[in-house]
């Protein structure tokens, strides 16, 4: 049962590690490879903003929403875990690159908010009693998420908020999508 977790649990761990190593030993340094709109510099941040955090209080609160909707995912099953983290980096980050203002987007909360994204949208694609569940208790429990997507404090990236929310709903719209019956006629 625990090792259903694994993947969510090396996520978090990595994001200590690398918060760890990057203010201890190496003062911050690491911060400057985050996401950097529109700079052919800025792209390899696409992959490592999800692991950069500038301050013991912006990992902290990244953590437990993190851990928490990573932990559904993967509750529901590693491989869709492992896919929407990926996707969901990969296209909230291009997202980030293409549109946000200038600037350095740190941080996990872009792939926090496709996780929400994906989960509070599942019921509207899957239409299933078990989507609509978990649906209703995402948008219950994480719903007070939603004011991150306000432009309200010029440190926070609500335009990286915006991408993973449009990325998780995308995600989950094309993970639902249905599969053409192949029939042979003979």
């Amino acid at each position: 049962m625990f090792k259903r977790f694994t993947p969510i649990l090396v996520l978090v761990a990595l994001c200590w590690v690398v918060f760890v190593v990057n203010n201890l030993l190496w003062n911050g340094h690491l911060n400057q490879y985050g996401i950097i709109p529109r700079h052919v510099r800025g792209l390899p941040g696409i992959l490592w903003a999800p692991f950069l955090h500038v301050s013991l209080r912006h990992l902290a609160a990244n953590t437990v929403p993190l851990l928490i909707l990573g932990a559904v995912l993967c509750a529901r099953s590693p491989a869709e875990f492992e896919i929407v983290a990926v996707a969901g980096t990969l296209l909230s980050g291009g997202l980030t690159w293409l549109f946000a203002r200038n600037g350095c987007h740190i941080g996990a909360s872009g792939l926090i908010f496709c996780f929400f994204g994906y989960l509070a949208s599942l019921a509207y694609f899957r239409r299933t009693f078990g989507a609509l569940l978990l649906s209703i208790v995402c948008l219950f429990a994480y719903g007070g998420m939603l004011q991150g997507l306000m432009p309200t404090s010029a440190a926070i990236s609500w335009e990286g908020h915006i991408a993973g929310l449009v990325s998780g709903v995308f995600l989950a719209g094309m993970s639902s999508k249905p599969r053409p019956n192949i029939s042979r006629h003979e």
